[in-house]
């Protein structure tokens, strides 16, 4: 095993470096009652009158399946003995979380929109690692200059709560509202289209990018992307503050109806878009890891992640739609934001495994994506809530001569965005654009027809402070989209037949697949997609109520995580490496990086040393459920007069190909992003005279210029165990060594999702 030496600032220093938080358990809330008094009863339990504590319920486990949605999110759960090894739920057990504030429908609805109107005031947050390394006296004395990006995921922050930030449906009503006090700026819609770079969310993206950089700006949220503009890192704060609130929802509920209490463990199922890189999975993580030390809600340990339509079609076979190994099917979701279409072929009806078809090619969604086929999905932004933007299109269009009702501040673009929530409630969810729909809609101030004509003007379909609402005008609203959602569905049926798979079924899932005009309109389109290629069997669309539609993917999220039996082989979809600083070898064949890395002097030795990255785990392999690997040995450098020995070992992930030993700013680290650290105070070693100070040798070479110093030697052991990665630093090194700290972190983003 090559020793390699490490030198870092931090571990040179004295100041006080707090612990990284990997490793921390959440708090639980406090317990809470086993027993319930019913309201206007008085229980009396034979143990109370003895002075003794009622029996507590034995501990349960929670199951909490998470669909993150472009504009709506929902929470489902199941909840089964600890000492259940086997839990079995059917579709119809599985609960939703309910009673979102201010939902509007006396809390029945089972979503929520995903949405955050931050207050001017900023928010700091300082990350752990900006304290712990400033400050101190001994910075002047660092060996070399930690060349790391500042710590980006999986890292505790000093939070301050914002004063009046909304979320949810407060979000919605304020962007409704007929006064906006506050800037819309910091009204955050579609935040989860920034982690998906395609052509069909560019626009969104665009729209996102100078509101995010406007939150930066205001120290609303952290800059963690490396790049002057704006990326999908940037993201990360508005989704995690997002999810605070879901998680501190989702936990009150589950206390106050299911006696959650701080002896049940909790543990997440999430979903992501079939198309989703491992870096995006990766900066959700980070937000669900802070949204968790937030809220002190559950554990990212074991941390299982499910496609979006893996977990529909748990949800939807296990409700009554029995299929056979062999047949095959699609998957159409139809949500607020994207419409996404996928294929399947049933591999075993219980546990229910999936193997995804090939449709129509899309183009290059993501070149470095290789846990599906480019041609295994097609999707576009077509969902309900590009309706409201038809909708608001089409009444300025309307409107578009009535300039009288620009008075008083208020424009006629404000008066439309007032109408929009009514057709957001009601109509767009009742209309059926096959049945000849009426609708009127009120604008304050506008002049009717009769009033119009005694002016000499034409007629145009307008009551006093109403708009007529026919059907051509219901068409010019829906039909772009439908027939867009139509496209994506054709590209799964034709990619299906070109590969001579016969579909017979298509699931039709998502808010928008509630909609009366868009079942209309894709029967209408099944019933000639056989007739026009001459097909021998019918194709037949399944829905599901509109609750079952909104909460289909939270619910198979929690059912799928329940069975991970005959799941996808562990196959890594990225690379982990740790920071090392070697010894400069430029004529090294076995260390071509070396003479591609610029050396730096270390002030110790006065050798010159490299910094790069050493990959241990590499895209590609096959991961066993436990697999330990070769020690790292690590060697830090201390003053001697430095207060405290504190090693740092900084882990990365890398989704491209990757070769060790390359300068972490090498073109082969481009995408090697920085995902956990390990914090080790050796002081100790000192303190207790294990160690003493090393003194250079008399005569050698620039011995005049060396001074003493310490030197600490530890082991670094990389474990993984099923979807989390242990790192433990062992002293003494070798075989026996102690475990002095431990950090870990989840690699479910690493693997295809669905990986148990």
């Amino acid at each position: 095993m090559e020793t390699i030496r490490v030198i870092t600032p931090a571990q040179a220093r004295s100041s006080g470096i707090s612990r990284s938080t990997f490793s921390q358990q959440p708090k639980r809330p406090a317990s809470i009652p086993a027993h319930r008094q019913q309201e206007g009863a008085t229980l009396i339990h034979a143990e109370d009158e003895l002075g003794q504590e009622p029996p507590k319920k034995r501990p349960r486990k929670f199951v909490i399946g998470l669909d993150y949605g472009t504009t709506f999110t929902s929470v489902a759960y199941v909840v089964h003995a600890i000492d259940d090894k086997t839990p079995r739920f059917s579709s119809r057990e599985v609960k939703n979380i309910i009673n979102w504030p201010e939902d509007g429908n006396g809390g029945a609805r089972a979503q929520v929109p995903t949405e955050m109107f931050y207050s001017p005031v900023p928010i700091f947050r300082v990350s752990n690692h900006d304290s712990d390394e400033s400050g101190s006296e001994d910075d002047d004395k660092a060996p070399i200059n930690h060349p790391v990006s500042r710590s980006r995921a999986f890292s505790a922050s000093s939070y301050e709560e914002p004063l009046g930030h909304l979320w949810g449906y407060e979000a919605t009503h304020q962007k409704y509202a007929a006064n906006i006090e506050r800037g819309t700026m910091g009204h955050v819609q579609r935040a989860k289209l920034m982690l998906v770079d395609s052509k069909h969310t560019a626009g969104d993206r665009k729209m996102l990018r100078p509101q995010l950089e406007f939150l930066i700006g205001k120290r609303t949220i952290r800059k963690h992307s490396k790049t002057d503009g704006v990326n999908l890192d940037d993201a990360q704060d508005v989704i995690a503050d997002f999810l605070v609130n879901v998680l501190s929802h989702t936990r009150q509920q589950l206390i106050e109806l299911e006696d959650l209490s701080d002896d049940c463990p909790v543990s997440f199922s999430i979903t992501v878009p079939i198309i989703w890189s491992p870096r995006a999975s990766r900066i959700f993580q980070a937000s669900m890891q802070e949204a968790i030390d937030r809220t002190k809600f559950g554990t990212l340990a074991q941390l299982f992640i499910v496609s979006e339509p893996e977990a529909a079609a748990t949800f939807l076979l296990g409700n009554s739609h029995t299929m056979l190994a062999g047949e095959s099917f699609t998957i159409l979701d139809c949500g607020g934001g994207t419409v996404d279409g996928v294929t399947y072929t049933v591999t075993n009806s219980y546990p229910l495994r999936l193997n995804v078809e090939v449709g129509k090619p899309i183009g290059n969604l993501n070149a470095s994506f290789p846990r599906f086929s480019l041609t295994d999905y097609s999707g576009d932004n077509c969902g309900a809530s590009y309706l409201n933007d038809a909708f608001e299109a089409r009444l300025l269009e309307r409107l578009e001569d009535e300039d009288y009702l620009d008075c008083n501040g208020e424009t006629r673009e404000d008066i439309v965005r007032l109408a929009v929530p009514e057709f957001e409630d009601r109509q767009k969810r009742k209309i059926d654009i096959s049945k000849r729909p009426v609708g009127e809609v009120r604008i304050p101030g506008l002049k009717g027809d009769d009033i119009r004509r005694t002016q000499g003007l034409a007629p145009k379909n307008f009551r006093r402070n109403y708009i007529l609402m026919k059907q051509d005008d219901y068409i010019k609203i829906f039909l772009p989209l439908l027939e867009r959602t139509s496209r994506v569905l054709e590209d799964q049926l034709e990619g299906a037949l070109s590969q001579g798979t016969n579909i017979k079924k298509v699931f039709l899932i998502g808010g928008f697949g509630a909609a009366p005009s868009l079942r209309s309109y894709l029967r209408e389109y099944l019933a000639e997609f056989p007739r026009k290629r001459n097909l021998p069997y019918d194709v037949e669309l399944i829905t599901i109520n509109e609750q079952e539609s909104v909460t289909a993917i939270a619910a198979g999220a929690a059912l799928r995580a329940l069975n991970l039996d005959q799941g996808p082989r562990r196959q890594a979809y990225s690379s982990y490496g740790f920071l090392r600083i070697e010894p400069y070898l430029p004529r090294r064949v076995d260390l071509p990086g070396h003479k591609e890395t610029k050396p730096i002097i270390d002030r110790f030795d006065k050798n010159p040393y490299v910094t790069v990255i050493d990959y241990f785990l590499h895209k590609g392999d096959i991961i066993p459920p436990v697999s330990r690997y070769s020690p790292f040995k690590c060697i830090h450098a201390f003053d001697l007069d430095a207060d405290k020995f504190r090693c740092e070992e900084i882990l990365y992930a890398n989704d491209e190909d990757t070769k060790s030993h390359y300068g972490v700013d090498h073109e082969v680290n481009r995408q090697a992003q920085e995902v956990g650290r390990i914090i080790v105070d050796m002081t100790f070693l000192r303190d207790e005279g294990r160690i003493q100070p090393k003194v250079p040798a008399r005569g050698a070479r620039g011995a005049a210029r060396r001074k003493a110093y310490y030197e600490v030697i530890y082991d670094l052991v990389p474990v993984v165990e099923g979807r989390d990665l242990r790192y433990e630093a062992r002293f003494p090194p070798n075989k026996n060594g102690q475990v002095r700290q431990t950090s870990q972190i989840s690699i479910a983003a690493a693997f295809r999702p669905g990986t148990g």
